[in-house]
């Protein structure tokens, strides 16, 4: 992944910005690596990997008794503008639970932590069992307007596979590769979806996603870009989706 400068992502957070520190920090929750599922949490521009605890995330999964090793990086701002936040989530939080023999890996993030998700997945497709994209940042310019003007993602004219120079290329190839994927003419993870339909920000970009995915893997709930929102979508996914029947006791 190239370095990306995607200032569009910054808010009142980005002028204390964490950096970029090698390898990433991670913090899990009782990690024993025995259960059957491991998840990964991505936070979003100016937060942190101890927000999802403090925000309810963790408990979640605890309150529904899954069989799950929860793990938060800390995949902050400074990766994604550097280009090492797919590379460093690889080495220093998911390579070393190899050994621990999960039958499922999943990645959970929001905002940009779930454009994350999605970076890790389509350069490491046959590595995850599955995606939860909370609100994530798709791009700042027209893509999404064309695909929505050429009448979805299934009908898009995609380009071939895109080299990788820049945002612009990269959130084009990343277009191409999420109709690839929900087309099935690539593999990859099972991938869900969750957003805020009042979500000023990313809901447009978000819908024009939604419109390639089976309704069991898309959560839309009331509310705007917020946590309070994902948690809504989150208890969604872990009630009506797959995942619990992969990762329950």
């Amino acid at each position: 992944m190239r370095a990306l400068p995607w200032l569009v992502l910054c808010s009142s957070g980005c002028a204390m910005m964490l950096p970029a520190v090698n390898p990433m920090v991670s913090v899990d929750d009782d990690f024993k690596g025995k259960a059957k599922c491991l998840v990964v949490f991505l936070p979003g521009v100016g937060d942190i990997a101890t927000d999802f605890e403090d925000k309810g995330f963790v408990d979640a999964m605890r309150d529904r008794r899954l069989s799950v090793d929860v793990v938060s990086a800390q995949a902050t701002l400074a990766y994604y503008a550097n280009g090492t936040m797919v590379k460093r989530l690889g080495e220093d939080v998911l390579e070393p639970t190899r050994t621990s023999h999960y039958r499922q890996t999943w990645l959970i993030g929001l905002s940009m932590g779930g454009l994350g998700t999605l970076l890790y997945a389509h350069d490491h497709p046959n590595q995850i069992t599955g995606v939860l994209a909370l609100a994530p940042f798709l791009g700042t310019h027209p893509v999404a307007a064309k695909i929505r003007a050429e009448g979805g993602l299934a009908q898009w004219k995609a380009p071939e596979k895109v080299v990788v120079a820049d945002e612009d290329s990269t959130i084009l190839e990343l277009w191409r590769w999420l109709q690839a994927l929900t087309s099935g003419r690539e593999r990859g993870p099972r991938l869900y979806l969750g957003w805020g339909t009042e979500d000023t920000m990313l809901s447009e970009s978000n819908e024009v996603l939604a419109t390639a995915l089976p309704m069991r893997r898309k959560f839309p709930v009331p509310g705007g870009h917020k946590w309070t929102t994902w948690k809504q979508a989150l208890d969604q996914f872990l009630d009506d989706s797959d995942f619990r029947q992969g990762c329950g006791r």
